[in-house]
């Protein structure tokens, strides 16, 4: 399964347009709250999890943070999660001398599959209150409402409702048969990435483009190779900040590599077998380095491998 995905929890959607029915599950014992620093969260360190506590371990700390959020139910408890200003999260802290504010970059690979959808989902909200304080249309401050997944103007003249927003982007990994029957991956390595990381080529959807006349377009744009035959492969929601990652599998119509090296400092084509001896980004070994292991980037590569090697 993915990282970020298969979350268990029950959005109840409906629940977030009824003030007093989120005041009486904030205020429940066994509500769980999820704080947010900086968009990091809380984890244990020693145990690589994140620190979810019930509702009622708090009843003696001071509410110090900026906003909360209602996520959705998980077992029939409400799940929030809170901004928290620099005092709150300095509390937090002091609970317990493991407990340490994290970026989900950094501790997202290790947390449990259950923990890690809740806590991208805890990220993504959070980054875009942080972005959008006031209303585009008239300038006017923005007040949160809907549980904190909607924001509104606040000019009686205005009044304009802004929701979050996710940008989607395809990931695809470009495939050839070799003239010998084997089969190659296109990976390249971006400008601004370490030596020997190499990753699939990506890019964002633009306006009025289909997904797949995106990854064509990408893909000649970054590399300089004719594709068809594009099929969706899956999808992961990625929070940094705010994207949702399509996944797709094309087909090479063409060989040489042509670069745009504003986008990509090399590009290569790679065997299934020559895959199986690199390492992957962040590890200590020397040559050549893969993803990270919870990206949808990996998924697409390690899928394809497995099938390329049969």
């Amino acid at each position: 399964m993915l990282h970020y995905t298969g979350s268990i929890l029950d959005r109840a959607d409906h629940l977030r347009r009824t003030d007093n029915e989120i005041t009486a599950h904030w205020q429940a014992e066994d509500t769980i709250v999820i704080p947010v620093f900086q968009l990091k969260h809380l984890i244990h360190t020693q145990q690589e999890t994140a620190v979810m506590l019930a509702r009622s371990d708090l009843a003696d700390m001071p509410e110090h943070h900026v906003q909360r959020t209602f996520l959705g139910l998980q077992n029939g408890a409400a799940v929030f999660s809170i901004t928290c200003d620099e005092a709150q999260a300095a509390r937090w802290c002091d609970l317990d001398p493991d407990y340490q504010f994290l970026d989900l970059r950094t501790i997202g690979p290790v947390l449990p599959t259950e923990q890690a959808p809740v806590l991208a989902y805890a990220r993504g909200i959070s980054h875009w209150q942080s972005q959008n304080s006031f209303c585009s249309c008239c300038g006017e401050p923005l007040v949160l409402a809907s549980a904190g997944h909607m924001m509104r103007c606040q000019s009686a003249a205005c009044g304009r409702q802004w929701f979050p927003r996710t940008d989607p982007a395809v990931i695809m990994l470009v495939e050839r048969t070799g003239d010998t029957g084997e089969r190659h991956c296109l990976l390249g390595r971006s400008p601004a990435w370490p030596e020997q990381v190499y990753s699939t080529l990506a890019g964002f959807v633009e306006t009025g483009e289909s997904l797949e006349e995106a990854v064509t377009r990408e893909v000649f744009e970054e590399a300089g190779i004719v594709v068809d035959n594009v099929r969706y492969v899956t999808s992961q929601p990625w929070p940094f900040p705010q994207s949702i990652m399509l996944g797709f599998i094309a087909t090479a119509q063409t060989r040489e590599i042509t670069i745009d090296p504003e986008e990509l400092a090399e590009a290569r084509w790679f065997s299934a077998r020559s895959l199986e001896s690199f390492g992957q980004w962040g590890d200590d070994s020397a040559g050549p380095k893969l993803p990270r292991p919870d990206s949808i980037a990996r998924f697409l590569i390690d899928q394809w491998r497995q099938s390329a090697i049969g």
